[in-house]
């Protein structure tokens, strides 16, 4: 009986926590913001962390009635980023702002100290991201199958630029570069802009960066490209074939920006953000804008979007197994 008994205190104490906790999450989810909120983006101001990040500033900050403001912690990866969010109360305030790099991280920096998967929870996803290979104007090439000839004839001699190991970028560029047969050496920068400026001034030879980047550089003529991710051409150049039309199938790689919470923060407040970046989404400004970016929905529920980056997970890996990707 004395067993018995003890069994169901101990059920008894598990039960008053988790009704304490759930009791302080929703709590903390009626409190919720008491303060700025800050979106900590991964990468460089004008890179497409920064750009979407702003986009759906301005309408959290009205919908919060706090300041919502975005703060850029470049470099590693997003992994610099990510450190500066698990730092900070676990209470909503302070959120991650990432592309495919958080699926990328954990296999290319195996002794970060944390893990990007269990340590952060997927709020939800903002869009897919085309992205565009680029050569300089300097560079004779002018179409896709032209630039992997000229990568084959030279194993090796060719440059191309990525906005950091582990990031999307890399990882485009890598599945691009094992589908099509080709080798070439990584240029590794902070972000997408450091990497544009050096291919516009052809200190590197090619690239694969985003749409919402570069579409405007292309139609100025400052740099040229010749081909699309994705399933579909983009109403931003819509001149510019798909790398499967260009010849090239399954040469591409998923790049899509999302944002996240500490896995710590309470599922009420959770719940809170999810209900929030799903509405911000809705409204006809952030749309208008996600279109003059280039940007795709991507057709994944909040609730859904843990799996979804498990799932993403597993094919990154894979790439970075078959390319041999380390940490710089």
């Amino acid at each position: 009986m004395r067993a018995g008994s003890g069994q169901r205190n101990r059920t008894a104490r598990i039960a008053l926590a988790l009704a304490a906790a759930l009791w302080l999450g929703a709590a903390a989810a009626q409190s919720f913001p008491s303060r700025t909120v800050r979106l900590v983006a991964t990468s460089s101001p004008g890179s497409v962390v920064d750009l979407y990040g702003r986009a759906i500033s301005d309408h959290l900050a009205r919908a919060l009635g706090q300041p919502v403001v975005v703060e850029n912690r470049a470099g590693a990866g997003g992994t610099i980023a990510a450190q500066q969010v698990l730092a900070a109360d676990a209470d909503g305030h302070t959120v991650l702002v990432n592309t495919s790099a958080q699926i990328i991280a954990p296999f290319v920096y195996p002794n970060l100290g944390f893990d990007m998967l269990r340590e952060f929870a997927g709020v939800a996803p903002l869009a897919v991201l085309p992205n565009v290979v680029l050569v300089p104007n300097s560079r004779p090439w002018r179409s896709l199958q032209e630039l992997i000839t000229a990568a084959k004839a030279k194993p090796g001699a060719l440059s191309y630029a990525t906005a950091g190991t582990g990031t999307g970028t890399h990882m485009s560029a890598e599945r691009f570069r094992i589908r099509a047969g080709l080798e070439a050496a990584q240029v590794s920068y902070k972000g997408s802009p450091e990497a544009l400026v050096d291919l516009i001034s052809g200190r590197v030879d090619w690239s694969i960066l985003p749409l919402s980047t570069v579409a405007g550089y292309v139609r100025d003529g400052r740099v040229r490209a010749l081909a699309l991710s994705g399933e579909r051409r983009s109403p931003l150049l819509p001149d510019l074939p798909t790398i499967t039309e260009a010849g090239l199938a399954d040469g591409d790689f998923l790049f899509w920006v999302g944002v996240f919470v500490s896995a710590k923060t309470p599922r009420p407040l959770l719940r809170r953000w999810q209900d929030e970046v799903v509405r911000t989404l809705q409204a006809p400004e952030v749309r208008e804008r996600f279109a003059r970016l280039g940007a795709e929905d991507l057709s994944v529920k909040p609730e859904e979007f843990d799996a979804f980056v498990r799932a993403q997970a597993d094919i990154a890996g894979a790439i970075i197994k078959a390319a041999n990707i380390r940490a710089n």
